[in-house]
């Protein structure tokens, strides 16, 4: 505001000095100048508005480099938290490496063992089936036989004879099929 005093007082005495005593202008004439300078003085205005709206205020240079150390120091904090990050990473890498090495090693071992397990397993069929055919054979049970004359006959326990067909008491009937164990005397 007090620009656009100085400004209008500027441009009245420019006016007024420069023309010269003789000249006496109309009141119309001078109404219009008047008016001219009026324009002229808001163009100024608006000129000048619009200058101090690209000016940024004065700047303040202690503040400035204050902030300016507050980002280096912040920027060198974080400068090393990532190299600190690194070497974190690095050593949980290195710890990966040696589980799967650890977890490779034991699948292997896992592996083997589950081999074995079917080898034994195929063993025990073998071994299991070639016994079971020497060691037990198939009786038919007659009119009048008992449990006592079979297993004399056979060679074998009642007790065997019982617990090899699951028999809980001394009752067998003449048709009933009866497995015989091999001679365990």
């Amino acid at each position: 505001m007090m620009r656009t005093f100085l400004l209008a007082c500027i441009l009245l005495t420019t006016f007024c000095y420069g023309k010269t005593h003789e000249y006496n202008p109309s009141s119309y004439e001078l109404q219009l100048e008047i008016a001219g300078l009026k324009h002229q003085i808001r163009t100024f205005e608006v000129d000048m508005q619009l200058i101090e709206e690209k000016i940024p205020e004065p700047i303040d240079c202690k503040a400035l480099q204050s902030r300016i150390q507050m980002q280096e120091n912040t920027i060198d904090k974080l400068s090393s938290e990532i190299k600190n990050l690194k070497k974190d990473i690095q050593q949980l890498l290195e710890h990966l490496n040696k589980i799967n090495t650890q977890l490779t090693t034991h699948e292997n071992r896992l592996q083997n063992v589950s081999e074995l397990k079917s080898t034994l397993a195929d063993l025990l069929k073998k071994i299991h089936s070639s016994t079971t055919k020497t060691r037990v054979k198939s009786y038919k049970v007659q009119g009048g036989d008992s449990l006592e004359k079979i297993a004399r006959l056979h060679h074998v326990s009642v007790e065997a004879l019982k617990a090899n067909n699951k028999l809980i008491k001394d009752t067998i009937f003449p048709g009933q099929e009866l497995q015989i164990p091999h001679d365990t005397k």
